[in-house]
């Protein structure tokens, strides 16, 4: 809230002082016939006032996009540490449920049930291997992010499938970026599985590998087709298909691909009946 007083108070300043120069001028050259201030109308006074007007304008102005960037960071932030924090909660929880699991396993063996106990440890390696592959990957934001939303996805009832093929050891991206980038991206994907046709799986998969010079990402979901003539309105600021609480959509893509431009990537994305898939390329 004091930051957002602060920007008013800025905008503001920098429009009265706008207000003022164009008063300065104005008085300096209609002063004669139709005197405005009561100011001596001389050039050297009234270049150095307009002058030193402008000057502490563009001071204010620099002022405003500085805080304006600060802000836009600490949002950032505060978005990876809210996932860091849901990370951890999962982590938690996963300790949690192995302490309970490694208990039934013991209690199929003392029961001299082995192949139930075989049948239950395979299941459980199934569930934990690909959290497992996600770990191995060579940025931890973007890990801690995928099994956040994993959780997330699970807890909706939806499927979430990893293909790992890259363990991402020279991708540089700021990690704020990472989060916005991903996250966006992740989220829309569990809102059109979540929007699927009845008796259609409701699942959403990742696949992270290279090609060329290229590290390529490809994030899908089975939600509804995107007709053709609306694969690139859905990157454009403030569109959206909702009908309710359209001020709260339609940023989420526009920011993705604003910042996969930023940093030299591309996105294209293809939509059929089986799904739809937005795929990202960084160069290496």
């Amino acid at each position: 809230m004091k930051q957002n007083n602060l920007l008013w108070l800025i905008i503001l300043l920098v429009l009265f002082q706008s207000v003022i120069i164009s008063i300065l001028n104005i008085n300096f050259y209609v002063g004669r016939a139709f005197p405005i201030l009561p100011l001596e109308r001389t050039t050297f006074g009234h270049l150095s006032l307009s002058s030193l007007l402008m000057l502490s304008s563009v001071g204010l102005i620099y002022v405003l996009f500085t805080a304006a960037r600060r802000e836009k960071k600490i949002m950032q932030q505060e978005l990876y540490i809210e996932n860091l924090k849901e990370s951890l909660n999962n982590l938690r929880a996963q300790r949690h449920d192995f302490i309970s699991h490694l208990q039934a396993v013991y209690g199929l063996l003392q029961l001299k049930r082995d192949e139930d106990a075989l049948e239950y440890i395979t299941s459980i390696c199934s569930m934990v291997r690909q959290p497992t592959r996600i770990i191995e990957v060579n940025q931890p934001v973007l890990a801690a992010l995928l099994q956040t939303k994993a959780a997330v996805a699970e807890s909706l009832g939806i499927g979430f499938q990893f293909e790992i093929n890259s363990d991402l050891k020279d991708f540089f991206l700021p990690q704020a970026v990472i989060t916005s980038i991903f996250g966006n991206l992740l989220d829309n994907a569990v809102e059109a599985a979540l929007a699927a046709r009845p008796g259609v799986e409701k699942r959403i998969w990742l696949r992270i590998f290279t090609a060329g010079n290229y590290y390529c990402f490809e994030v899908g979901n089975t939600g509804p087709v995107i007709p053709l003539e609306m694969q690139q309105k859905i990157f454009e600021r403030g569109f959206t298909t909702k009908r309710e609480g359209k001020e709260n959509h339609g940023q989420g893509l526009y920011i993705v691909r604003k910042l996969v431009t930023e940093y030299n990537g591309r996105i294209d994305v293809l939509s059929s009946d089986q799904g739809t898939v937005f795929t990202i390329k960084f160069p290496f």
